[in-house]
C-alpha cells in the first residue's frame, strides 16, 4: 500500500514522527509534502506574533533558538538513523521526493498529487483543510493524527488546552478525514497521561513520539482490512481556538509552563 503524507515546514517537533513512519513502511511512501507551520493562524507574520504572544519573550526565546539549531543541523547529510531536523532531511535519507507547497488548494499540490499519489493519504499535523476532491483520489482513503481524546479538543494547540484545563489524560487518535475539522469515523485511539510537572513543550513531544506509533499500527490495519470505526460524535465534541491572554494566564495559574 502506498502512502502519500502531508504535514507542515516544522523542524522541531514532527521530522521524528515523518521518520517514524518511512522506516516502518520503506518504500512505500510516495511522496512528503508540506505546507507552512503558520497556516492556520493567518499566515507567517500573524502566526508569529500570535505565537510570540502566548509564549512570552522567554518561552519565544527558547523556541525560536531551538528553530535556529535545527535548521542549522538540517543542512547536514544524515543517514535514516537520523537525528532528524528537517522534512528534507527525512526525505533525503528515505529517497522519498519532497515537495514544499504554499497551498493545499493551488495547482502546485494538485500537481504533487497526480505526480505521486498512492492509495492512502495521511495527514501528520496538516495546516490546511484538505478538501474533498483531493481526498477521493486515494482509494484507500485519507487519514489524520489529532493529539486529543476525539471528540473532545478538536481544534489548535490541544496539548496547551488539556494542561490548562486541568485535565490528568489526554489522548492521541487516528481518524478518517471528513469536510469538518477533527471530524471522521476515529480508527484507534490511545491515552497518553499527563505528569504533575508536565510542560507544553514535553506533552508535545510524548503526543507526537506515541502518535507516530499509533498511526504506523492503524496503517497495518487499514492494509489488512482489520482496522474498526467508531463514531467521531458531534453530540459529545468541544473545539478549541488558539489560546487568548486570559487562557495564557489560566493555564500560569494551573501551574503550567511552557517549557
Amino acid at each position: 500500500m502506498k502512502l502519500f503524507i502531508v504535514t507542515q515546514d516544522e523542524n522541531v517537533y514532527l521530522p521524528r514522527s515523518i521518520a517514524a513512519v518511512c522506516e516502518a513502511f520503506p518504500g512505500d511512501v510516495t511522496a512528503i509534502v508540506s505546507a507552512p507551520a503558520m497556516s492556520t493562524h493567518g499566515g507567517p507574520i500573524k502566526g508569529f506574533m500570535r505565537h510570540f504572544q502566548l509564549f512570552g519573550i522567554r518561552g519565544s526565546a527558547t523556541l525560536g533558538m531551538r528553530v535556529i539549531a535545527a535548521r542549522l543541523r538540517a543542512f547536514r547529510d544524515v543517514d535514516r538513523k537520523g537525528p532528524f531536523d528537517s522534512m528534507a532531511q527525512v526525505a533525503h535519507a528515505y529517497q522519498v521526493p519532497y515537495v514544499h507547497v504554499d497551498r493545499l488548494k493551488g495547482d502546485h499540490f494538485m500537481a504533487a498529487v497526480a505526480a505521486y499519489g498512492g492509495d492512502l493519504l495521511i495527514s501528520i499535523s496538516c495546516p490546511q483543510i484538505i478538501g474533498k476532491a483531493i481526498r477521493d483520489r486515494f482509494p484507500k482513503g485519507a487519514i489524520n493524527l489529532h493529539g486529543s481524546p476525539l471528540p473532545r479538543y478538536r481544534g489548535l494547540m490541544p496539548a496547551f488546552w488539556v494542561l490548562r484545563n486541568g485535565e490528568k489524560e489526554t489522548a492521541i487518535t487516528v481518524h478518517e478525514l471528513d469536510a469538518k475539522l477533527d471530524d471522521g469515523a476515529i480508527l484507534a485511539q490511545e491515552t497518553i497521561p499527563i505528569a504533575a510537572d508536565e510542560t507544553w513543550d514535553s506533552l508535545v513531544r510524548k503526543t507526537k513520539g506515541a502518535g507516530a506509533q499509533l498511526l504506523i499500527q492503524t496503517i497495518r490495519q487499514i492494509a489488512d482490512g482489520t482496522v474498526q470505526r467508531r463514531p467521531n460524535l458531534e453530540s459529545e465534541a468541544t473545539y478549541f481556538s488558539f489560546p487568548t491572554s486570559d487562557d495564557k494566564r489560566e493555564f500560569a495559574a494551573a501551574g503550567r509552563r511552557f517549557f
